[in-house]
């Protein structure tokens, strides 16, 4: 048995003093450990929030982009659903171009892992891309804005019916003053067309089914990367997008037209393209990172400045009761983002 008692000197034996040491040593380690593993965790949740900062604002900028650009290539080219067949057609050209240059990795088509997933899905995106560019070629960006508000009133509605979520007093006065404001700007707006308003009013509500149907698709692909869902989503969308253009616009009028546009006309169709990937991709991203409330908080993040470009750009409203029933849909966006952001 090992004397652990002091000696006559009043220094412990060796025995003592090897398992002190010892002890020592292993809380030495084990602080150590503690340590690193803190740091990792630390590491790890900085990541996270420089990859979902950097998903936001991709998402914004290439919201922003592509409602001015598909407004002027509306106007350069007026076949709303062909644009969009050359949009989504150039998405999935520039992701295979990656491939093959090996900067992108995905797997290839495979109806079973992906495609029939991807089926609803990318119809269910391709209908709101169709409604919205059918919009802008009778309506300017800031009426598809309002209606975009619209669209979030109806996703709160289908959260509240199908999932029974509850919303916070702030939250539904904001639903309330969008669409009054909505409202005020619909009766006001100098470039009120029928056609353009049921347009837009079809774009929100199927923007509201877009966003509550998606993303209970991609909480079921995990494993699938973000260039994959880009992939199957653009690809799946082109053949349905192509059935919705032939009985509406003219293929060949389209090519006819090309012909004739100026150089300027080419770039903005080319921005398109470049514009219609990034959006594409920016949304799979939000779409896996945030929930349906969430998306759609985003979306009226970038509306602001949207509208404030569009002024720049396309030229102003000029009915003061417009630019009010404007000014209370944007406030209330901001109130609705404020409101049901995650304490």
């Amino acid at each position: 048995m090992m004397d652990l008692s002091p000696n006559k000197t009043g220094v412990q034996r060796k025995g003592s003093y090897d398992v002190e040491r010892q002890g020592a040593s292993d809380y030495g380690v084990s602080e150590r450990l503690l340590k690193t593993s803190s740091s990792k965790s630390k590491g790890a949740k900085k990541g996270k929030l420089i990859e979902l900062v950097f998903i936001v604002a991709f998402q914004l900028a290439s919201s922003i982009s592509m409602s001015l650009v598909n407004k002027a290539a509306v106007g350069y080219l007026p076949y709303p659903i062909i644009l969009l067949v050359f949009q989504t057609l150039g998405t999935v050209v520039i992701l295979e171009v990656g491939k093959l240059m090996k900067t992108l990795h995905y797997e290839g088509f495979k109806w079973e892992k992906g495609g029939k997933k991807f089926l609803g899905v990318s119809i269910a995106v391709a209908i709101p891309m169709v409604f919205n560019m059918l919009a802008l070629k009778y309506v300017s960006v800031a009426t598809t804005v309002v209606f975009r508000q619209v669209s979030t009133a109806l996703v709160a509605v289908g959260e509240f019916v199908i999932f029974k979520k509850k919303f916070k007093v702030l939250v539904i006065l904001s639903i309330l003053i969008g669409i009054f404001g909505s409202l005020v700007y619909g009766f006001t707006a100098t470039d009120f067309q029928l056609l353009g308003y049921i347009y837009s009013f079809l774009y929100a509500v199927s923007m509201a089914i877009n966003a509550l149907y998606v993303k209970s698709i991609f909480d079921q692909l995990p494993a699938m990367s973000p260039w994959e869902k880009t992939y199957y989503q653009n690809l799946e969308s082109t053949p349905f997008l192509i059935l919705m253009a032939l009985p509406v616009e003219s293929f060949g009028g389209c090519l006819s037209d090309m012909r004739d546009l100026p150089f300027n006309g080419w770039l903005v169709i080319g921005a398109s393209c470049f514009a219609g990937f990034a959006i594409s991709v920016a949304g799979i991203l939000s779409r896996t990172a945030l929930s349906p409330t969430s998306f759609q908080i985003l979306g009226n993040m970038s509306k602001p400045m949207t509208v404030v470009l569009s002024f720049f750009i396309f030229g102003a409203e000029s009915s003061l009761k417009a630019l009010v029933g404007l000014s209370m849909v944007l406030v209330a966006g901001i109130i609705y983002s404020y409101a049901s952001r995650k304490r």
